[in-house]
């Protein structure tokens, strides 16, 4: 039996919470703490000030020290202002780095105050850069003084994806993988160990939420814990990656980037009832583990292949999933522009980590995308129009729906293209006005990145889909390693998603980065192995647990010292309290399904779709996936839990803590029944340590003494005030019947013990 701190059910530790919170929002605003460690060293080789230097200001510099602000009246944007220095004196003293003021605040030296005082601080080697570019005279070139270079090496996501080779290290035997060395090179440099890693417990139940999203039942976690040999744990790795499970937990992520709703949004709101197959299509492509150069192409481009088949017209639909405005009187070239520069956003968020909309108006404010080329990637879907096909019976991934008589079979809303004097022209919209076109665009990419491969003609989706996943594309590589590196740690190595341009963040661990990224090609771009390579090393198997020194040092985990704690996402936590109690249905794929929800919400969207017939039978209980999403009354239980709304690309979901989630954990039509399967099952399995028993159902380990001593006197106080309440116990049971031998009573004290169990943080984290 391992040690763990107490757990208290949500509901009583609002005092303790609210003790907590308060010295916490005091602290908010104050500097981190620095460093007493010795400065990094000068980097080793001539300093380019546009190609080296010029990037890290820019990001993480002149929000506060620019032309809009001067924090300490220190400028950061200009050669004047940065040699002059600011309120406490200059800040680059040049040919002496170690005594400037912007290295010892930037490297937090000696206690002073570290900047940028929030997000990631400089890694080593960044400060290394500043401090031999200092050493080097700090020569600062005017034509980086504004408006930025053309030439891709100028940033650092721009360059080509040449990884380092994996750094030696002291502690060869903490490595298992070129990934551990990276991050121990880094945590050695620092003077950090990494953490201990996490008991065979806390790793199993790990594994199963990141991999499935389904916990392990307790005859898994005895076997796990009585083998810990190597082969066991990949073996267990290698079994959640060919389940299928795995391309629902992870084609959820995908479908959060797809904007995947089942209605068309706007005010009609019309249900979009075939919308589903898509939805289908990325669950059975992640577990068929379709290469993502592959996955991309099709879904960009599928309707354009060779001989399209069903399957890739429905992975085309990624683009139809756009918002569509059926509304009388409205202007439909409005709103199929609306859709098209959705696109164009879209695929510049997920695949090339660029904020494009900016330069929709205008020439992007920072990173080198002009208005002219955004309106040539406008040129690649605006040639594209939308049509409903139908889905030939014999498709591998999606589900026929069949015919009978002479009735239509279903269909699947695609794109057509069209073709020679057809194409529709594109033009630059001024300030980004379709009302006023300008000149005519063709279309092309961005200036900054490689070029579009000559295919002798117009250049076409395909060409686009082809290029984004380009092996000299070094956006496409590094921001696909870098989502799945934030699935499986909850902070990505570029925090900035969905800006890996200038005004981004840096990425922690740059050549890490660039090993994952180039490593995902070396694998065939299989998504299922760059997830095995990762869970596989000592930095994922490491206990979550905040160390004192790291408090101190690094609070925000940058250096991967530990493992973090995940707040788990909304369906996941509706599907953890069905499956532990044996309700879950584990049927994979299909339309969409209507669970319990509170009454008067279907109200709240367009009357002539607002019918909500709730599903009756496995269908009442299926994974949280599958529940109908209509964007204007989106299910309540996912929202309260920060599921997007699918308006718009998702690209990293938020993580709130209000009191209105623990009442849906204890109201919620899918909890209490949740709960009351947990404690009814484990009456069945354990009746004389039925607490225990449930406890390790929904946490997948053993309670410690103290938990165990909370529990039987929560059972015994709720026990006695039901032998006086029969109507509790009847709202409690529900109707069941308490297994053979057990009073009614006593097994609603059980069920209501089980509520508390769902109710506690650890239930919904993943350690």
């Amino acid at each position: 039996m391992r040690p763990a701190p107490v757990r208290v059910p949500r509901p009583a530790a609002t005092g303790i919470l609210l003790a907590i919170l308060a010295p916490i929002g005091l602290a908010r605003g104050q500097d981190a703490p620095g460093s007493s460690g010795p400065l990094p060293p000068p980097a080793d080789r001539s300093v380019d000030f546009l190609v080296d230097i010029k990037p890290i200001l820019d990001a993480r510099c002149v929000s506060c020290h620019g032309a809009e602000r001067q924090k300490s009246g220190l400028r950061l944007d200009q050669k004047a202002g940065a040699m002059a220095g600011g309120d406490l004196g200059p800040a680059i003293e040049p040919g002496a780095g170690a005594d400037s003021l912007l290295i010892h605040r930037v490297a937090g030296f000696e206690g002073e105050s570290i900047m940028p005082p929030t997000g990631a601080p400089l890694s080593p080697q960044e400060v290394g850069l500043l401090r031999g570019w200092i050493d080097q005279g700090a020569t600062w070139s005017e034509a980086g003084a504004g408006g930025g270079s053309r030439r891709p090496s100028d940033h650092w996501a721009f360059r080509p994806i040449e990884p380092d080779p994996p750094p030696d290290v002291r502690d060869e035997g903490w490595v298992r993988s070129p990934i551990d060395r990276y991050v121990l090179a880094r945590l050695e440099s620092a003077g950090i160990s990494p953490s201990r890693e996490a008991d065979r417990a806390t790793l199993i139940r790990r594994l199963s939420l990141d991999l499935t999203g389904l916990p392990p039942s307790p005859e898994e976690v005895d076997a796990f814990e009585a083998d810990d040999s190597p082969a066991s744990y990949e073996a267990f790795v290698d079994r959640l990656l060919a389940s299928p499970h795995f391309g629902e937990r992870w084609g959820r992520h995908w479908l959060d980037l797809a904007r995947y709703a089942d209605s068309d949004g706007y005010e009609k709101d019309r249900p979009r009832p075939e919308a589903y197959r898509f939805r289908d299509w990325v669950i059975a492509a992640i577990n068929r583990d379709l290469p993502f150069d592959r996955f991309t192409i099709e879904q960009l481009a599928g309707d354009l292949l060779p001989d399209a088949s069903p399957d890739r017209l429905t992975a085309a639909g990624f683009h139809r999933n756009t918002l569509t405005n059926t509304e009388g009187g409205v202007d439909a070239e409005e709103f199929r522009v609306a859709a098209v520069i959705d696109r164009v956003n879209t695929t510049g968020s997920v695949w090339l980590g660029l904020t494009v909309a900016c330069a929709q108006c205008h020439t992007h404010k920072y990173d080198p995308i002009t208005r002219r080329e955004y309106y040539q990637l406008f040129a690649f879907f605006n040639s594209a129009d939308e049509a409903d096909r139908p889905i030939e019976s014999g498709s591998s991934s999606v589900r026929d729906a069949g015919t009978e008589g002479d009735e239509p079979g279903p269909r699947i809303r695609t794109f057509v293209e069209q073709a020679g004097e057809d194409r529709r022209e594109s033009r630059i919209h001024i300030r980004g006005d379709f009302l006023r076109p300008g000149e005519p665009v063709e279309p092309g990419t961005f200036e900054v990145l490689p070029p579009l491969p000559e295919t002798g003609g117009r250049p076409d989706r395909l060409d686009l889909a082809e290029w984004v996943v380009d092996p000299e594309n070094p956006l496409t590589g590094r921001v696909a390693a870098n989502r799945v590196w934030h699935h499986l740690f909850g902070r990505a190595l570029v925090t900035s998603m969905d800006d890996f341009g200038t005004r981004g963040e840096s990425p922690s661990h740059p050549e890490l980065l660039d090993w994952l990224a180039s490593e995902y090609r070396r694998l065939g771009w299989s998504r299922k192995g760059l997830i095995r390579a990762i869970v596989r090393s000592s930095t994922y198997r490491q206990a979550s647990a905040v160390r004192p020194e790291l408090r101190e040092v690094d609070p925000e985990n940058v250096l991967l010292a530990r493992q973090n704690r995940i707040r788990l996402e909304a369906e996941v936590i509706r599907d953890l309290a069905l499956a532990v109690g044996g309700l879950l249905s584990t049927e994979v794929g299909g339309p969409s399904v209507f669970p319990p929800q509170p009454p008067g919400i279907s109200e709240l969207t367009y009357a002539s779709s607002a019918r909500w017939e709730e599903s009756s039978g496995p269908d009442r209980h299926r994974r949280g996936l599958y529940t109908f999403f209509r964007r204007t009354s989106p299910y309540p239980m996912l929202t309260t839990f920060d599921a997007p709304d699918a308006n718009v690309c998702a690209v990293k979901r938020s993580t709130s803590n209000t009191p209105l989630q623990a009442l849906t954990l204890l109201n919620d039509a899918a909890f209490v029944e949740g709960a009351r399967a947990l404690g009814l099952r484990a009456l069945r399995e354990d009746p004389s340590l039925a607490a225990l028993r449930a406890f390790r159902l929904a946490l997948g380990r053993e309670p410690t003494v103290e938990e165990l001593e909370i529990l039987d006197g929560l059972r015994a106080s709720l026990l006695h005030a039901l032998q006086a309440d029969a109507g509790s116990v009847h709202a409690l049971l529900g109707g069941e019947v308490p297994p053979h031998g057990i009073g009614r009573a006593e097994a609603a004290a059980i069920v209501a013990t089980s509520r508390a169990i769902l109710n506690l943080d650890e239930f919904i984290t993943r350690e």
